[in-house]
């Protein structure tokens, strides 16, 4: 038998022969068979750019422009943070663009981890988005929700009950079915993006013909070394240009990135995509692409209502967002926001709640005492997985949802655990890449192995910043807690039985 000969046979009977971890990459090694008897694939193009656009943007374009505003030292440097933070997320989707058509599994990461190192390592993954990465993300969306629900229907329900009654909504959307969660989430994305353009555009119709100073004897908030200190403004300009941390591009794209998170839903309804090939490629770089242009516009409507120094005055202790339409539509304005708001972080909620129980199906067909949480090709079970992660999530919203500063610590706890897997992922393109050995048919990202390398990177910087913020924010308790928790997971996979 010849070796070409022999390489066909090991391709096309990879899944019965070879454990997960070690399938070779090429058109017969992916479980493509299963993914298109188990799921339809109902995702058109528009679809998933909808999916990716309205993951990404939920409250953070709201308040974090006058944070970046606050650290950087002058106009220029807060176009480059932004840029540069729209650049590493579409780095990232190149990355993941060759994982997802290369690959298109059920499960996104799951299988990729599964498949680069081992499926203990997957398991870890999937026990850490069930209990800490997913439902943190849905309750602090669903905490921003309630807080501006809250404000403009203050008689109706209290920020923790419209917090909840988000997540039970959504999550009763979704269970209809595919086409209709699919259905609110082009709604709600498209409405979410016309609501911000409403908002931009009022910045340049509306504006004040003068620009506003900061009336002497105000109190700002300016960071110093890596500290929030309170100063004078009449202070700030008898000493001139306010001088910015060292550190102060490092710090901002904390922020920045921290906005730019996830693009990498879509693939865990890789599997339901038409035309996988080219829609998963075609959607990564058109949804991350356009909300690079959408934050943009944001900060250039900013910078023109409010200023720059306007911007940096805000801060960390306002809503840069709710100042400019304060000022150029009144209370109207506000309501206005307050709607936008709300549009928004509905968006990211349904587009997480869409995607994550994908993620635990995949991984409970891999185990047998797991099964039920799988379904079979005939029958998907995800309603099942959808209703376990809103009740993980509702306690996070109970235990959080009461603080005043919920939203920041759901955000900061589960920080480390996000960006490290998130890592690990493209870093196990690189594994895959050199286990092929150049027999691939997927998309290529270019410039490889330099793009893997610096989101990699990227992503363990902010680890470590995610880190170094929680001791000072006295968060090192709850997230080792949190780390304890994965390591029970990572335990519970020596125990529970893996399907060959």
């Amino acid at each position: 038998m010849t070796v070409a000969k022999k390489r066909q046979l090991m391709s096309k009977n990879s899944l019965e022969t070879f454990p997960t971890n070690t399938e070779l990459p090429g058109k017969n090694s992916t479980n493509d068979k299963f993914s298109d008897s188990a799921s339809r694939r109902v995702l058109t193009l528009f679809d998933c750019c909808c999916i990716i656009v309205g993951t990404i943007i939920g409250s953070g374009i709201f308040k974090i422009p006058s944070l970046v505003a606050t650290t950087v030292p002058d106009v220029f440097s807060m176009i480059l943070v932004w840029v540069s933070g729209g650049l590493v997320a579409l780095i990232g989707a190149m990355c993941f663009a060759e994982l997802t058509t290369t690959y298109p599994d059920r499960g996104g990461d799951y299988g990729y981890l599964k498949r680069a190192f081992h499926p203990r390592v997957g398991f870890a993954f999937s026990w850490t988005a069930f209990w800490i990465v997913r439902p943190a993300n849905i309750g602090a969306m669903a905490i921003i929700f309630g807080e501006f629900a809250s404000s403009a229907l203050p008689n109706w329900l209290s920020l923790f009950g419209f917090a909840v009654l988000s997540i039970v909504l959504v999550s009763a959307t979704n269970l209809l079915g595919v086409v209709v969660g699919k259905t609110a989430q082009n709604i709600l994305t498209i409405a979410k993006v016309l609501g911000i353009l409403l908002i931009v555009a009022s910045a340049f119709l509306f504006a004040p013909n003068e620009t506003v100073d900061s009336p002497e004897g105000e109190t700002v908030v300016q960071v110093l070394d890596g500290d929030i200190e309170a100063v004078q403004v009449d202070e700030m300009l008898a000493e001139g240009p306010r001088q910015a941390d060292p550190g102060w591009f490092w710090l901002a794209m904390v922020f920045v990135m921290f906005s730019f998170g996830g693009w990498n839903d879509i693939a865990f309804v890789a599997s339901e995509v038409q035309n996988p090939k080219v829609n998963l490629v075609r959607s990564l770089v058109i949804g991350v692409l356009t909300v690079i242009g959408i934050y943009l516009l944001v900060n250039c409507a900013l910078l023109y209502g409010l200023g720059f120094g306007g911007m940096s005055d805000v801060g960390f202790t306002g809503n840069v967002t709710s100042e400019l339409v304060q000022q150029n539509l009144g209370a109207i304005g506000n309501r206005l926001l307050s709607v936008v708001v709300c549009v928004s972080c509905l968006g990211a909620i349904n587009a997480m709640i869409f995607t994550s129980p994908r993620i635990y199906s995949a991984t409970a067909a891999d185990y047998q005492s797991l099964s039920w949480l799988a379904g079979n090709e005939k029958q998907q079970a995800w309603w099942r997985a959808m209703l376990l992660q809103g009740v993980v999530t509702f306690v996070f919203v109970v235990v959080f949802g009461r603080s005043n500063d919920g939203f920041e610590n759901l955000a900061v706890a589960n920080a480390p655990f996000f960006w490290s897997f998130l890592g690990l992922t493209v870093f196990s393109l690189i594994v895959l890449r050199h286990r092929s050995q150049g027999e691939f048919e997927g998309f290529r990202s270019p410039f490889y192995p330099l793009l893997p390398i610096i989101f990699v990177a990227a992503c363990g910087f902010m680890v470590y910043r995610s880190w170094i913020f929680m001791v000072q924010s006295e968060l090192m308790v709850p997230t080792i807690a949190m780390a304890g928790w994965v390591a029970v997971g990572v335990g519970l996979s020596f125990i529970l039985h893996r399907k060959q």
